[in-house]
Order: structure tokens, then C-alpha cells, then sequence
């Protein structure tokens, strides 16, 4: 076995690509699977850093391929990804004569529902790193581990895992970025979801910077960015759909799953004594009220930013933005178990817009 940073990359006259300086500071996507390379002009390049991350439906007990790719176009390539109960996750990549593997012993933090694998590897720094966690509960738990001498990337075979069948894997959605660090699970709301502004309710995918956005607690505040964004649409990114009218709304909205949705009423000041309090879309998923949409690979979708946290009003729903840990939220934020206590009496009653 071989290793070592820099590959021996076949001339043009062979066939096989020169590497090229990849653009490290996007730090968006470079490819999600069901959709490919995002940007095309970028398939002949090579991917030097970046992250490869996969989720995948726990638990795992056997022995199993989650990707697989092969290429003798040019030179010998090759790029395995596959998990043994016994060893770990184990990453075989070759190129030409050169083969690594990279491995992340277990055992796996255990529990049933998403799990993600991040790969993130520096070809030219001559270091790797594999990090497993298990999504659900408050605190995820994670193992990982490190080594040397990671080999780059063709986006090429980039392109080709993401058509490749995976019909009996449990791999739930992959994705690659040209940054070290990959835009993770973030607050959104669907682009034809309406939000109150100074002008009257705008579709969140047609506001734009400067807009003026009327909350409810902190009077009309100046958009600060509005981010379009491409997610995957399922495992821990599968985005909540919140079923009208029970949160208010006319229509169905569609929100990330940490999107914060403020509920209130007399349930509320009984078991929190607050007139109104905020919980996370996925904990408010109940197969009848809302649902978790997987109905599409990728989902396009919106984030804002105002200058403060505030509510806003989205249909007759009231949603929190400003979802920052490190800063004050307008309403106190439910634990999940909480949650579960609140929706066991909003379930009798049906009641559960702010």
C-alpha cells in the first residue's frame, strides 16, 4: 500500500486530467447526490481539500458498500466507501498505482435513525480526518480518527458516485464542498412561503436584501441577507412540512427541521407558564400536523438575517429568526422531551398557533 500527498497524475496526451487549484474559499456545496455537480465547469478540476459527507439510516449490523466507484478511463481509479461490523468505516481510494485506506474503527454510537459520516481530507497539508455521529438526541454523540496522507479527489468521480444506483444501501444522501467546512443543518424557510413586510406579504424566495421585514416584538427591521440555499432532502436535512391551520397558517409551509416555530396558549402557560414558547419543526412531527417531507432529493430553500432575533409572521405562523445559541431568542426554546409533553395536550385540542 502507498501513500503520500501528491499522486502521479498521467499527462494529457494519456487521456487522464492535470490537477488544477481548486477555488478552497466556496464554502458552498461542490456536489450533493440525486443532483450532481452544482457547477459544471468545475468537473474537470481536482478536488485537493474539502469534505465528503454521507448520512446514512442506523443502525448498521452487517457488512455493507455505501458508495462504490471504478474507472479505468485514462488511469486506474477507484473510490469505496464500505462498513464492516468487526473493522469500522473503511475508505479504500486509488489512483494509478497508489492505494489508501482510511478507517474509523467502531463501535458506533448505536440508536435507530440518521447518522452522517464526514471525510475531511488535505491533500496538500498530508492530513485526513473520518468523524462519525449519531443525529438524534439532544447531544449527539461521535467517534473519529486522523491520519496522513490523503489522496485529492477528481470531481469527475465526484459526478459519477452521485449517479451511481444505490437501490439496497442505507445511504440516505452524500455530499462534497470545495471548503473545509460544510454548510450544516441551518434554519430556512421554502422560497413560496410569505412573510410580512412594509410592502405588504412577499414570498421568501423574491425578498432581498433591504427589505423591510415587520416582526412582531421588535417593529420593522431591515433585511440583512437573504441566502439561497440547496439542501438535501432527507435524513437529518429532511425539511418539516407544517400542516394549515393548525400552526395558524392558511397553507402548508414548508421549514427546515431547526426551524423554531413559536406555540402558545393556555397548554403553554400551564406546564411552562409562558403565554407563548418556541419549539424545533422536527419535534413537532406527528404524521397528521406535520410531517417530515422527503418527497424531493434537494430542496431549495431560504435563510434570513436580521440585525436582532425577532418573530415573524409567515401565513398567520410565527416563526424565530435569528437562531443564534450566543444570542438572546425573543421566547424561551423547548427541550425535546418538553415537547412531547406540550403536543400530549395539544393533541386533545388542536391549538397550536402563538
Amino acid at each position: 500500500m502507498a501513500t503520500g500527498a501528491e499522486s502521479t497524475y498521467p499527462s494529457d496526451a494519456s487521456g487522464a486530467l492535470k490537477p488544477k487549484q481548486a477555488a478552497c474559499a466556496n464554502a458552498g456545496w461542490l456536489a450533493l447526490s440525486d443532483k450532481g455537480i452544482l457547477d459544471n465547469s468545475r468537473l474537470s478540476d481536482i478536488l485537493h481539500r474539502g469534505q465528503f459527507v454521507i448520512e446514512m439510516t442506523m443502525p448498521l449490523q452487517e457488512w455493507v458498500v455505501l458508495l462504490e466507484h471504478h474507472s479505468n478511463v485514462g488511469w486506474p481509479r477507484t473510490f469505496t466507501l464500505m462498513f464492516d461490523p468487526k473493522i469500522g468505516f473503511v475508505i479504500a481510494h486509488r489512483q494509478g498505482e497508489r492505494l489508501v485506506r482510511h478507517l474509523l474503527p467502531g463501535p458506533l454510537p448505536s440508536g435507530v435513525g440518521p447518522g452522517r459520516l464526514t471525510f475531511d481530507f488535505d491533500a496538500p497539508a498530508r492530513r485526513w480526518s473520518l468523524r462519525f455521529e449519531y443525529l438524534l438526541g439532544e447531544e449527539p454523540q461521535q467517534i473519529s480518527s486522523r491520519g496522513l496522507d490523503p489522496l485529492p479527489l477528481l470531481i469527475g468521480d465526484i459526478a459519477a458516485l452521485c449517479t451511481t444506483p444505490r437501490a439496497s444501501s442505507p445511504t440516505l444522501w452524500f455530499g462534497a464542498s470545495f471548503g473545509k467546512t460544510l454548510p450544516t443543518s441551518a434554519p430556512w424557510i421554502g422560497l413560496r412561503t410569505e412573510v410580512e413586510t412594509s410592502l405588504g406579504p412577499i414570498a421568501a424566495g423574491n425578498l432581498r436584501p433591504g427589505d423591510v421585514i415587520m416582526t412582531l416584538d421588535q417593529g420593522p427591521q431591515p433585511l440583512l441577507a437573504c441566502q439561497p440555499l440547496s439542501l438535501p432532502a432527507r435524513g437529518s436535512f429532511a425539511p418539516v412540512l407544517l400542516r394549515a391551520p393548525y400552526f395558524g397558517q392558511r397553507q402548508d409551509i414548508l421549514v427546515s427541521a431547526d426551524q423554531l416555530i413559536a406555540i402558545g396558549g393556555l397548554e403553554t402557560e400551564y406546564l411552562f407558564d409562558q403565554d407563548s414558547v418556541l419549539a424545533p419543526a422536527a419535534t413537532l412531527v406527528d404524521g397528521r400536523m406535520a410531517l417530515s417531507d422527503d418527497r424531493r432529493a434537494v430542496t431549495g430553500a431560504v435563510a434570513l438575517k436580521l440585525p436582532t432575533p425577532a418573530l415573524i409572521m409567515t401565513d398567520g405562523c410565527v416563526l424565530a429568526l435569528g437562531h443564534d445559541p450566543a444570542r438572546d431568542l425573543p421566547l424561551r426554546a423547548l427541550k425535546s422531551y418538553e415537547v412531547l409533553t406540550l403536543m400530549s395536550l395539544l393533541g386533545r385540542s388542536a391549538r397550536y398557533a402563538a
